[in-house]
């Protein structure tokens, strides 16, 4: 049976590149601030996360929920934080236990652990550590997330994206700082799908989501073993074939 997914954020660059690389591979009901570009046909519809009478009814006959709608500036001020990530993220968890959904893959950030060194690899077994406030906000949801499934039985997994980028970017680079976060946009689509459909028996877990890099500022052991996530590109090959390594 095709399982049908909720995804939220569905405008947004991840979400529509999720949503047309797996349209034909889930039946996918798409919501968010602004109408994306091309549903391929799903249903849409235009909500504001933080009012939870208007999302409610969208939960109803979902198996799983992908929560990727946020305001993802990581320099955002706490009055677009607090009713965008904080306050829409514990409708998304409440909405989605009271229908009884089967899981919600949420979309956490490295910003949740960036404040260690760029030398040293952080695994999931670390304590947070943002070092901005949207940063905070996703360390809440990861909170959130364990709660409910401790709590509700809801199985809750979160994923904590690097830098999201397409296969062309100028991030990948060999000077760029970010180049040994970089998650190519075909794997992190790959990483939403992996957690989707993960075994029933993981419930709750902090996932790493960075490309095969060289060297990856994020230990991959949890996400590759537990999610079954095999990604195909790696930053800094890109980038040796483009001359910039």
């Amino acid at each position: 049976m095709t399982r049908k997914l909720l995804l939220t954020g569905a405008a947004g660059r991840i979400g529509s590149f999720f949503h047309d690389t797996y349209a034909d591979t889930y039946e996918f009901v798409l919501t968010d601030i602004a109408e994306p570009a091309d549903t391929r046909g799903a249903p849409f519809t235009k909500l504001d996360l933080s009012d939870f009478d208007a999302i409610r009814p969208l939960f109803d006959g979902v198996d799983t929920v992908v929560h990727l709608g946020a305001d993802p500036n990581m320099e955002a001020p706490w009055e677009s934080l607090l009713p965008n990530n904080v306050i829409a993220t514990y409708n998304v968890f409440e909405a989605a236990r009271l229908a009884a959904c089967r899981r919600v893959v949420y979309a956490s950030s490295i910003n949740a652990v960036l404040g260690y060194p760029r030398d040293q690899q952080v695994h999931t077994s670390q304590p947070v550590y943002p070092i901005n406030l949207y940063g905070a906000t996703k360390c809440w949801g990861e909170a959130l997330a364990r709660y409910y499934s401790a709590a509700h039985g809801l199985s809750s997994l979160c994923l904590r994206f690097g830098a999201v980028q397409p296969r062309d970017s100028e991030w990948i680079h060999w000077d760029h700082e970010y180049v040994e976060i970089i998650q190519t946009m075909k794997d992190n689509a790959s990483l939403i799908a992996a957690a989707v459909e993960a075994g029933e028996e993981v419930m709750f877990g902090n996932f790493h989501g960075i490309s095969d890099n060289r060297y990856k500022r994020l230990d991959m052991t949890d996400t590759n073993a537990i999610l079954n996530y095999k990604p195909q590109d790696d930053a800094f090959e890109m980038a040796r074939r483009r001359g910039n390594l």
